[in-house]
């Protein structure tokens, strides 16, 4: 290759013209040695090789048949890169929302407190509910002591069953109220923090 392109120069220095030859295509064999022709070898025809023109520079470079194992890699980082770029878009959207929907920092404050306010509201309710289930069930468990020794009436029997279906209901319900109290007091946490590092409303 080297060669060439002296020659290439000194042509050019000379003024002369030469003519354009086959382009060499050349690549490394399984021994490590650099295998070219003006049409491509053999040891080439299922590896990675480049391409050179006349004058010994490579116009382009060809990869080899790739095994399953590397183009599973391949796909995945294209997947990563193409999930990063789908999150950062999504972020930028978001940030744009963020500007817009707030006029300042106690904009957020307000909208917190209200949605606080609300959610606070519903976890109470559904507190004051289970607390009427929980008593419901104490005196359901009194009356059933006074059937240890003998049968119970299926009337009792049948409360006793609804009575731990609803305490099971309801205690659902308080743990979903209050996440909603953490996950607005987190969300509206994270959009300040966001809105400030942003330089507020643009």
């Amino acid at each position: 290759m080297a060669w060439r392109s002296a020659l290439w120069l000194a042509a050019a220095a000379l003024g002369v013209s030469l003519p354009v030859v086959a382009r060499t295509y050349c690549c490394t064999d399984d021994a490590g040695r650099r295998v070219c022709g003006d049409i491509l070898p053999i040891e080439c025809q299922k590896r990675s090789y480049q391409e050179f023109d006349g004058r010994g520079v490579m116009i382009r470079s060809h990869e080899g048949p790739m095994t399953a194992e590397e183009r599973g890699r391949r796909e995945a980082e294209r997947a990563r890169k193409q999930e990063e770029e789908r999150q950062a878009k999504e972020l930028e959207r978001g940030n744009r929302a963020l500007r817009a929907s707030y006029a300042s920092a106690s904009d957020i404050d307000a909208k917190r407190d209200r949605l606080l306010a609300e959610a606070n509201e519903n976890l109470k309710q559904a507190k004051d509910r289970l607390d009427t289930a929980i008593a419901r069930k104490q005196k359901l468990d009194m009356e059933a002591e006074f059937f240890q020794k003998k049968p119970m009436p299926e009337s009792l029997k049948s409360d006793i069953r609804d009575n731990q279906e609803e305490l099971t209901t309801l205690q659902a319900t308080v743990d979903e109220r209050q996440q909603d109290v953490a996950a607005i007091s987190a969300r509206f946490d994270d959009e300040k923090k966001r809105y400030l590092s942003l330089g507020g409303r643009r």
